[in-house]
């Protein structure tokens, strides 16, 4: 039997009849897991935070998984989610979590065409909350030049927007303009040979939301934050989405220090889906990328899979204990690097 035809039997199966086994998570399984979260009006909602039951912030987050399986015996659920979101095409759909609400809008707009007539309204949000500095942060509102931004202000590498962008296809000016702030968490080319690992840190006016802490303070006096792989992976893919070239000696860098990260379980954190995601992405489609490291950090995430195909994780930061966000992200990181 085609796999095609094996996962349309299961996902047309009564949901939870099968039984599962802990040895064996699959692709398949976590699809049949969040097509039994998924409400009757097509929306997803979560219990575990009350910013995630209105279905605004978790549609999109599942959608854009569910957008990269072209398999019929997914579409009604994302004939329902897609009816839904455009039901609430308005500004007000992106009011919660605009930045990442806009981008998985725009990456699975373009894979699901239906999806069409909400593009320029998340384009228009994306590009009112790029910051003069050209990064974004995850306020809802535009932010304003300040010395002293709110802690939601700051700007941050995973809120910036690339991935979106990209997927709807252009503006490399607004690209263009975030390769400043995406350069400034990068621990290169400092004259520091102590600090200058060539990895990345999440942002440069915070050192409490820097996972790994500070290195230490330079010879200019100026604090220095600990590399550390998550935030590597999403410096580096936004070099790349920004026009840097390839072998550039800061994306030569980066790939370098992830080339020396060990992936295994025991250096990952509990934000196992997250982390993952762009990790494989880069692995997989980077010029001489590493089949090695796509197959450890896919074989860590079938490990972290419950029984029934989720995954749940303490990490409350990146809101993985809530088996919806954690199992859309691990799916996602499942299938980055494939076509």
């Amino acid at each position: 039997m085609k796999r095609a035809d094996f996962l349309r039997l299961l996902l047309l199966a009564p949901l939870g009849a099968r039984q599962v086994s802990a040895a064996s998570p699959s692709p398949d399984l976590a699809l049949q897991f969040l097509l039994r979260h998924q409400s009757d009006d097509g929306a997803w909602r979560a219990e575990t935070y009350g910013a995630f039951r209105d279905g605004r912030a978790l549609t999109p987050h599942v959608l854009r998984s569910l957008a990269r399986f072209d398999d019929p015996a997914l579409a009604t659920a994302k004939r329902k989610a897609v009816s839904w979101l455009l039901a609430r095409g308005g500004d007000d759909l992106f009011d919660a979590f605009p930045v990442h609400i806009a981008s998985a809008v725009l990456e699975s707009a373009a894979r699901i065409a239906a999806l069409a007539p909400l593009q320029p309204v998340a384009m228009k949000r994306l590009l009112s909350l790029q910051t003069p500095s050209g990064a974004w942060s995850y306020s809802p509102v535009p932010v304003a030049a300040s010395a002293s931004p709110a802690p939601m202000q700051q700007t941050n590498l995973s809120a910036i927007a690339i991935d979106g962008l990209r997927a709807a296809g252009g503006h490399l000016d607004a690209m263009v303009r975030a390769l400043p702030f995406v350069r400034s968490c990068q621990n290169h080319g400092t004259g520091n040979p102590a600090f200058d690992d060539g990895g990345f840190f999440q942002m440069p006016l915070d050192p409490t939301r820097n996972k790994a802490g500070r290195a230490g303070t330079d010879q200019q006096g100026k604090p220095r934050f600990t590399s550390y792989a998550a935030a590597t992976a999403d410096g580096l893919r936004c070099l790349l989405s920004a026009g840097a070239p390839p072998y550039s000696p800061d994306v030569l860098a980066a790939r370098h220090w992830l080339d020396r990260f060990s992936w295994s379980q025991a250096a990952l954190p509990a934000d196992l889906a997250y982390y993952c995601a762009p990790g494989i992405s880069l692995a997989a489609s980077l010029p001489g990328g590493s089949s090695r490291t796509v197959k450890s950090m896919r074989q860590e995430l079938s490990k972290a899979a419950l029984p029934d195909g989720s995954w749940k994780n303490p990490a409350a930061e990146m809101r993985e204990n809530d088996p919806i966000v954690a199992t859309a992200l691990a799916l996602k990181a499942s299938l980055e690097g494939d076509s």
